[in-house]
Formats: C-alpha cells, structure tokens, sequence
C-alpha cells in the first residue's frame, strides 16, 4: 500500500512539473507577443484578444482528448 501512495505521489508531482514547465514556456511567448503593436499582431493574423487562446489551445485540445498527445 505504502509503494501505491508513493507511485501516485510521484505521478502527480510529474504532472505538476510538466504543467509548470509548459506554463513557463507558454507564459514566456504570452509576453514576447503582447510586446508587438495591434499592427504587427494583424500582419500575423493574430489579435490581441485572442493571444492566450491561441497559445493554449492545443494543451486545450490534448486535455480534451481532440489533439494529439506530446
């Protein structure tokens, strides 16, 4: 019983890394886009609002079984 807790423990400390190392990537290019002006977004195709949308839909779409796993 004492292995299955531990096992878990690490699973979800894992998981937790993972999601704060995708947070910190994701964040760092959050930042990097929000510093272009509403021209250089629109030259990209990209609008202000729609920045963090974009950046985490694909974790969106994992975690809802739609997109493909890394």
């Amino acid at each position: 019983m004492l292995k299955l807790k531990k096992l878990i423990e690490e699973k979800w400390l894992t998981r937790y890394l993972k999601y704060l190392a995708t947070w910190r990537k994701h964040r760092q290019i959050i930042k990097e886009l929000n510093t272009l002006t509403d021209r250089e977004l629109r030259d990209i195709g990209i609008n202000r609002s729609d920045i963090s949308h974009l950046i985490w839909q694909e974790e969106d779409e994992i975690m809802s079984g739609k997109g493909k796993s890394k």
